[in-house]
């Protein structure tokens, strides 16, 4: 009996021994990964400054700009040729004042008309007696009538006034005297229209001539001609004056004696 307790005994050490032997080898623990060391940070390049050399492009750059400044002030274009400036055309004042002292021979030169007869058949001579910065004095010679001087006045602000000064021969201011208008604008060219003003409008109703009261009075200087106009509906009256032709100055007109 105890034999076998033994035996038994011996036979369950056994069978222990053999399922420890088939057991499988314990897994170790993993291993922690690495730790990368920190990183460090790198130092940028050195970058070489020439200090000297931006300098001396700045100081370029400078120039440069104000040159370019001073050229737009003056209407200069950078890099071109200052333009020529133009010349100015002159004006009737200054067209007539070209040929101050001298006088010229005229004609008519609108359609015959029976209201011109007092000129027809007549010697015409204009005559740039007296010139001013503003203001030119030119007698109208008919035949021997002296009667007639064109003032053209340039007034403040910049517009022309004409008036037709009529004397009788002893001196005195005729009934139809100081006529004239305004230029409706500073004149662009000598080429100017003169309207008729208000005082001569009424001067024209007051001595029983309505007619006239929508007259244009037309002065225009050409490099060959003067031309005085005077038209209104159903009237034209032109008389074209050669200035290349200087003729012999005429008699003082009737009341400017004194101003010899």
């Amino acid at each position: 009996m105890m034999i076998t307790r033994l035996m038994a005994t011996a036979s369950i050490a056994g069978l222990a021994l053999g399922l420890a032997a088939c057991e499988p080898d314990p897994i170790p623990d993993p291993e922690p990964a690495p730790v990368p060391p920190p990183a460090t940070e790198e130092a940028p390049p050195e970058v070489q400054t020439d200090v000297e050399g931006m300098a001396a492009a700045h100081e370029e750059l400078l120039e440069q700009a104000e040159e370019a400044a001073e050229e737009t002030a003056l209407g200069e274009p950078a890099g071109m040729m200052p333009a020529e400036e133009p010349v100015a055309p002159l004006g009737l004042i200054e067209g007539l004042s070209v040929h101050c002292g001298e006088a010229f021979e005229g004609e008519i030169t609108s359609a015959p008309d029976e209201r011109d007869a007092d000129f027809a058949g007549e010697r015409l001579v204009m005559h740039v007696r007296e010139c001013f910065d503003d203001e030119v004095r030119v007698p109208f010679h008919v035949g021997d009538d002296h009667s007639r001087t064109w003032l053209i006045t340039r007034l403040d602000d910049g517009r022309l006034r004409l008036k037709h000064d009529h004397r009788y021969e002893d001196g005195s201011e005729h009934t139809l005297t100081q006529y004239g208008g305004e230029s409706v604008a500073p004149p662009v060219s000598a080429r100017v229209e003169f309207p008729a003003d208000e005082f001569s409008r009424e001067l024209f109703v007051r001595e029983d001539i309505p007619v006239s009261i929508d007259n244009v009075w037309i002065m225009e200087v050409t490099e060959t001609s003067f031309i005085y106009t005077l038209t209104r509906p159903n009237r034209f009256f032109e008389v074209t004056f050669d200035l290349t032709n200087p003729v012999e100055t005429p008699p003082t007109p009737w009341g400017w004696e004194d101003e010899d």
